[in-house]
């Protein structure tokens, strides 16, 4: 597959460049090293008109009620991740929901 901006090609032009995606679209990230709202603002700026961010980690709860499924070795975290400002987010105009991990495996 091939990747133009962090995102998959969904064409190609003349020239064999990628083709940009037609807004309104929504992109879903995966949570990761950077913050959210980097990941957020990434978004925006690749023409997104939302962001969903899929958690990889289950709440502690979850794995020991069996509700969610955990690669071997996989961590849990005790309470719900915060989606905050880092105080540099003045210019995100898009909205993002984080979503927990057994929502974004389906």
């Amino acid at each position: 597959m091939n990747v133009h901006k962090g995102y998959p090609c969904v064409g190609y032009d003349e020239n064999g460049q990628c083709v940009a995606w037609k807004t309104p679209f929504i992109l879903m990230v995966d949570r990761g090293t950077c913050t959210f709202v980097t990941k957020v603002r990434h978004a925006q700026n690749v023409g997104a008109s939302g962001v969903l961010i899929a958690d990889n980690q289950c709440m502690c709860s979850d794995v020991s009620a069996g509700k969610c499924t955990n690669d071997p070795g996989a961590q849990c975290e005790s309470f719900e991740p915060i989606m905050a400002d880092d105080g540099s987010g003045g210019d995100i105009t898009i909205p993002a929901f984080l979503v927990f991990k057994q929502v974004s495996e389906y």
